[in-house]
């Protein structure tokens, strides 16, 4: 059975997560664990295998030498709602075609999932033994928080008192004309995640007959809550990791911003002005306010009582949920708005930085070039989140790639309709994932 054939199989099981379990359809994450012995037979009769609660597989693949700290390879299985309009191919057909396999997960992130599996299914029966110990990850629930797959192994590992040197999961792609100002492509990998909160504001008011309004209702103070926030963005600062990528880029850059950002410590203000002119550069280099619920009054003539919006924020590194808070609480008080946590649990903290000089690092860059020769190995900030938030205290390294290559219209298709992966993707990564766990 073809790789392919594999991935399709995986797509058609309806593995969506929910914030309410009640709501998943156990059966189907169930099916999708029990089909794994049968797509991958090399890979169970090799490697331990380990269930973990309902979300979590587990996989330990024994190396060589033990005194070496173990690698982590992690993925997640779980996939985000679809309904089949706007799609060439129902989103859980798992359909092959045109050069593709279509369906919701293929590139968010059961492709990667199934591309880990099949190089140690390909490994396996060549009597390839990593030298140190390799594990492969596996949470059934990182689009809702992770907290019953990633954190659930993660505390298996902390209860044994594994730790890994480093760890890669889902991340940027090796990303294809993404730049105007560098012809190569670039392998982008995330050593940084942006933290998340979710911001609840809230204005009150007296209710009433809307004939006979005061001067602000709570909607209108919160409206101008909201548009405050909005006029005053967090302050745009380059992190350490934002300044290695365009260290990177330097070299390849065409005129005249190879020279710019050579002298990025001097022309900073000019970058980042530059920066501010694209959400998806403007995110690098700030913390983000995303205003993105509101709800007022229940009938179109009744005065609210009260008005909630929230903001949907993404912290940079060297912010914290705290600071963030204190800042947003000052913005709106003057409308007499309250800002709070919408909810503690789901807040997560910037992560640290990864190192550019570690193993883990030139692991990843050599596997790459290998496999993209062509592509500019270059650090990035992960603006989305992932599972790894919750192996920080398991890990020493974290990063974040995805060995596919993308333009800016396969990444649109991530969450979204006619998300698929090419064949040649699926057999690049293949090439990639082997490259690496030779070279551990």
């Amino acid at each position: 059975m073809t790789l392919a054939n594999k991935l399709s199989r995986l797509v058609q099981f309806r593995t969506v997560s929910s914030f309410d379990p009640s709501q998943e359809d156990d059966s189907q994450f169930e099916a999708f664990v029990e089909s794994l012995p049968q797509l991958f037979p090399q890979v169970y009769s090799t490697l331990e295998f380990f269930k973990i609660g309902n979300r979590a597989i587990l996989y330990r693949w024994k190396g060589k030498d033990p005194s070496r700290a173990p690698v982590l390879f992690c993925a997640h299985f779980d996939v985000v709602p679809a309904d089949n309009e706007g799609w060439d191919y129902p989103p859980f057909s798992g359909a092959i075609a045109n050069g593709a396999v279509w369906g919701r997960g293929t590139q968010d992130i059961k492709g990667q999932l199934a591309c880990i599996l099949e190089a140690a299914e390909q490994l396996a029966p060549q009597g390839f033994i990593p030298d140190r110990t390799l594990y492969f990850a596996f949470g059934g629930d990182e689009e809702v928080g992770g907290t019953r797959g990633a954190a659930a192994i993660a505390a298996w590992m902390a209860e044994r008192k594994v730790h890994a040197s480093w760890l890669i999961d889902e991340g940027s792609p090796v990303g294809k004309n993404l730049v105007s100002f560098v012809n190569k492509p670039l392998a982008l990998i995330g050593i940084a995640e942006k933290g998340y909160m979710d911001i609840l504001i809230e204005t009150k008011g007296k209710g009433g007959h809307a004939s006979m309004p005061p001067a602000h209702t709570a909607l209108g103070n919160l409206a101008r809550a909201i548009a405050t926030i909005e006029s005053h963005p967090f302050p745009a600062r380059f992190t350490r990791t934002t300044d290695g990528f365009l260290g990177a880029l330097a070299p390849h850059a065409r005129f005249p911003y190879r020279q710019v950002f050579s002298a990025r410590s001097i022309l900073a203000p000019l970058l980042l002005s530059a920066f501010k002119a694209m959400p998806s550069t403007n995110a690098m280099i700030r913390t983000t306010c995303a205003p993105t619920m509101a709800q007022a009054s229940p009938k179109e003539n009744v005065l609210p009582s009260s008005a909630q919006a929230v903001v949907n924020v993404r912290i940079l590194p060297g912010e914290t949920p705290d600071t963030v808070l204190a800042r947003i609480q000052k913005l709106v008080a003057p409308f007499g708005a309250s800002a709070s946590l919408k909810s503690k649990a789901f807040v997560v903290d910037p992560s640290r930085e990864s190192s550019t000089s570690s193993e883990g690092w030139q692991a990843l860059v050599s596997a790459a070039a290998q496999v993209f020769p062509d592509a500019v190995p270059a650090p990035f900030l992960f603006t989305a989140g992932t599972d790894t938030k919750h192996y920080r205290e398991i890990a020493d390294d974290i990063y974040r790639f995805t060995p596919f290559v993308q333009t800016q219209e396969d990444l649109a298709a991530v969450h979204s309709s006619n998300e698929h992966v090419s064949l040649e993707n699926l057999e690049r990564a293949v090439g990639f994932f082997q490259h690496l766990m030779r070279s551990l």
